[in-house]
């Protein structure tokens, strides 16, 4: 694609923002799908957007860029590049060049080596597009040797693969029955994410909260006070996935609105889906952690917990989150986002399954 014909494309993007906020219970009178909002995006001051980005990352090919992200600094989405033509026409589309060494393709293939060789628990590892690198986190359980082990793996590889020590402990944020649990089964407690509807039939509602909440003890679910609110229908916690589906019981005393608990208590309406951008602004809420804020620091991370389960794909955030938070709303505006899988507290990581994934596994759509 030519720079005049990347400029082109590009202008012809319509662009929109949103706003930062998340489930309390509130009408949702104009409950629409992702389709419906094609030209929602992660705000920034100037330049084209985080999908305009995305569009013109996408048309240099896996070989000449390593992705995009945003410059908090200056509130623009910066476009990697390998070369000077790259470069060139990134600025011609308006957008802000980055050169770096390493290609999408390149990163690529050294996580999908980790991802075939090594479920090592405690560690975390995936692209850090700023940093072009591939970045090994591990955790304080992480043995020496295992530590030594990845490292002699990655060095081959140069400065394109990184590992790094971090404290604390990288596990599931289930959390043993409480009082004030939000959500439990009679063996976990759990955080409600997403009231979602079937679009094959709109009347049929559920609740999306993480899977290694709903694969755990009893079927039936509950709220803080003992009310019944629905049945296990679906539960997902293999494969790199963790995400799992409640019916909501229809009865007088639960409504299931699309909201979510947002700052002060108050209600953020949620009407629509999306990925989150790299960099950008996002919240999430829990009932253990309750409403927080932060910056997606990593997308597309390979996690293995204390307990050997890997999941791939995740989003990682700076939002504190803790035990009883699991399956809580990733958010942004009216945007559902993510649902929280685990955590690492002492470095402030949250894991978070990217929703869409879930939601087209259901055949659902956030209400």
């Amino acid at each position: 694609m030519t720079g005049k014909t990347l400029v082109s494309a590009v202008r012809a993007l319509a662009l929109a923002s949103l706003v930062t906020g998340l489930m309390t219970f509130a009408p949702n009178a104009n409950a629409q799908t992702q389709a419906d909002h094609p030209s929602r995006d992660v705000p920034v001051a100037a330049g084209p957007s985080g999908a305009a980005s995305q569009k013109i990352a996408d048309s240099l090919g896996d070989s000449r860029t390593a992705g995009i992200y945003l410059d908090r600094d200056r509130q623009r989405f910066v476009v990697t590049v390998t070369d000077s033509k790259a470069a060139e026409a990134v600025k011609e589309a308006g957008a802000i060049p980055e050169r770096v060494t390493y290609d999408t393709a390149y990163l690529d293939s050294i996580k999908q080596k980790l991802d075939d060789t090594f479920r090592t628990p405690g560690t975390m590892w995936g692209v850090d597009v700023p940093a072009n690198q591939v970045v090994i986190h591990a955790d304080s359980t992480v043995s020496d040797a295992d530590f030594t082990e990845l490292s002699e793996f990655i060095a081959p590889y140069g400065d394109a693969a990184h590992i790094v020590r971090i404290a604390g402990e990288t596990t599931e944020t289930t959390s043993p029955i409480n009082g004030g649990d939000y959500i439990q089964n009679g063996t976990v407690a759990c955080s409600y994410g997403f009231t979602v509807r079937s679009k094959a039939n709109p009347e049929y509602k559920s609740i999306l909260t993480a899977g290694h909440c709903t694969i755990e003890g009893g079927n039936d679910w509950f709220k803080s006070d003992g009310t019944y609110i629905g049945y296990t229908t679906g539960h997902y916690f293999s494969d790199g996935n963790d995400f799992g589906l409640i019916r909501a019981y229809n009865t007088s005393e639960v409504t299931y609105y699309g909201n979510v608990e947002a700052q002060n208590g108050e209600a953020q309406d949620i009407t629509y889906s999306r990925d989150s951008a790299l960099g950008e602004s996002v919240c999430a809420s829990g009932f253990t952690s309750k409403y927080g804020c932060g910056t997606v620091e990593f997308k597309n991370q390979t996690i293995t917990y204390s307990d050997g389960h890997q999941i791939t794909g995740m989003d990682v955030t700076s939002i504190c989150r803790a035990g009883g938070d699991s399956g809580g709303p990733l958010f942004a505006g009216d945007a559902a986002l993510g649902i929280l899988s685990g955590g690492n507290s002492s470095t402030c990581f949250s894991y978070y399954q990217p929703v869409n994934e879930a939601l087209a596994w259901y055949g659902v759509e956030v209400v």
